[in-house]
């Protein structure tokens, strides 16, 4: 009967996913008046590469060139042109068709990641449905799989990293470190799990990439290392609730900036994985949430709080509203248009942290008080 209602729930899932999916490939229906056009999707830096061409020598020539497409700026490691690289043996328009099929494929193994994780909650199957659908009607998801941003992809490697297998690890450390702003909580959180040999090998992989491509252009290493930073810092828009947007350019010498908001990043998720009892879900929960609240990510980043809406069936039924009511605002309600004059004000920026601290709050709450009730998770 469960297994009967599982695959019921996972059938509905995906048909409502691919129609999702198909009608913006065809113009059909656009829910949210989006037309991005996939200009996020890492295409052009591929194409170019097999095309023998360097698009960090073409931006910092030129950072308007026509070589790259729509927004597809090289603000990434240099790991993500030879993960995008198959994209660039076809035309673009292509690409968008086969980034859109990986998309589903990469939802419906998140949803049959969580669907194997033992929940303990009543009515699992329901509530993982219930949640998927919630994402996926969402503008946050909609705004990932009509720009081709890579954030879709490092969603199902946190999920992966998880709730997933051990041997899963160095897979998931390796997408997450292609994009900067999700590699430093996710590679202490692998320090503090002492997953050694994983990190190494993705250290190992990303050398022998900046060396390749170095070599292949003859471009200066730690020059190929910076640039992606560098790129980051002058084509991103403003974060969405973060404290690298908060902080904007104080303190003004940038290595201060930057290891003021590492430090209190890594002490915060230390805090909290030491003083209190925990499972997969959890972490992941947390790992989620102070990723997005420290380090810059726009409005589509909030996506990650999946895990966060999943684990709140876990949680009393008035903090499990507070969660939801948080969610539901920011996946539906805080990117209105209605918002548009005060979108980038410090002021909204700051109430949008301090909700997303509040879910951080409840849910080291409510394991603290549930020490009797979760097992230890290490």
């Amino acid at each position: 009967m469960f297994k009967k209602n599982y695959l019921k729930f996972f059938s509905i899932f995906l048909v409502i996913l691919i129609l999702i999916q198909f009608s913006y490939h065809q113009n059909l229906l656009d829910f949210y008046n989006l037309n991005f056009n996939f200009h996020d999707l890492k295409y052009s830096g591929s194409y170019l590469f097999l095309n023998n061409e360097n698009i960090y020598e073409i931006y910092l020539d030129d950072p308007s060139s026509k070589k790259i497409l729509g927004s597809q700026y090289p603000n990434y490691s240099v790991t993500s042109i030879y993960f995008h690289l198959p994209l660039g043996f076809f035309s673009f328009d292509f690409a968008i068709l086969i980034w859109r099929i990986f998309s589903i494929f990469l939802l419906a193994h998140i949803y049959l990641i969580i669907s194997d994780h033992n929940l303990k909650i009543p009515n699992k199957d329901f509530a993982i449905f219930a949640a998927m659908i919630f994402l996926i009607l969402s503008k946050p998801f909609h705004t990932l799989i009509n720009t081709g941003n890579f954030s879709i992809v490092c969603l199902w490697a946190y999920i992966f990293f998880f709730i997933g297998k051990k041997n899963n690890i160095f897979i998931s450390l390796f997408i997450s470190s292609i994009k900067y702003s999700f590699a430093p909580i996710l590679f202490f959180y692998s320090l503090y799990k002492k997953n050694f040999f994983q990190i190494f090998l993705v250290i190992l992989i990303t050398i022998l990439a900046l060396v390749h491509f170095s070599y292949r252009f003859d471009f200066d290493l730690m020059k190929l290392i910076i640039t992606p930073l560098h790129v980051g810092s002058t084509s991103t828009a403003s974060g969405f609730l973060d404290f690298q947007t908060l902080l904007g350019n104080h303190p003004k010498n940038i290595f201060l900036r930057y290891s003021l908001i590492i430090i209190t990043s890594l002490i915060s998720l230390y805090l909290v994985l030491k003083y209190t009892q925990r499972n997969q879900l959890f972490d992941l929960s947390v790992v989620s949430i102070l990723t997005i609240l420290f380090y810059k990510h726009l409005y589509y980043d909030t996506s990650f709080l999946l895990p966060v809406l999943i684990y709140s069936f876990q949680v009393e039924i008035k903090k499990r509203y507070i969660l939801n009511t948080i969610i539901f605002y920011y996946w539906f309600i805080s990117y209105l248009n209605f918002f548009e004059f005060l979108r980038y004000w410090k002021s909204f920026m700051l109430f949008n942290n301090i909700l997303l601290i509040s879910c951080l709050v409840i849910l080291i709450l409510n394991n603290i008080k549930s020490n009797n009730r979760n097992e230890k998770y290490n």
